[in-house]
């Protein structure tokens, strides 16, 4: 499979969210939607993207830093853009 389509409508009822995208010009809103998704995972996985990583049985592996890993990931991207 090469990828997903992913329809999505974001609304007020996601205020934070909602906020964030309306800042980002119509054309970078999917790419924005993909990096908050990703750093979601990141928290989520204890800071590795695999889908090993995303399963049920590692979320209980989490490493106790994983926050700071986001964090750090997250500080990465927003240099990056």
């Amino acid at each position: 499979m090469n990828g997903l389509r992913v329809v999505l409508t974001v609304t007020p009822a996601n205020p934070e969210l909602f906020a964030d995208i309306s800042d980002v010009p119509a054309r970078l809103r999917a790419e924005r939607v993909r990096t908050l998704a990703t750093l979601g995972l990141v928290a989520l996985s204890g800071g590795a993207i695999t889908r090993a990583a995303i399963t049920p049985s590692a979320k209980d592996e989490r490493a106790p830093h994983a926050p700071d890993r986001a964090l750090a990931f997250a500080k990465a991207l927003t240099n990056d853009v």
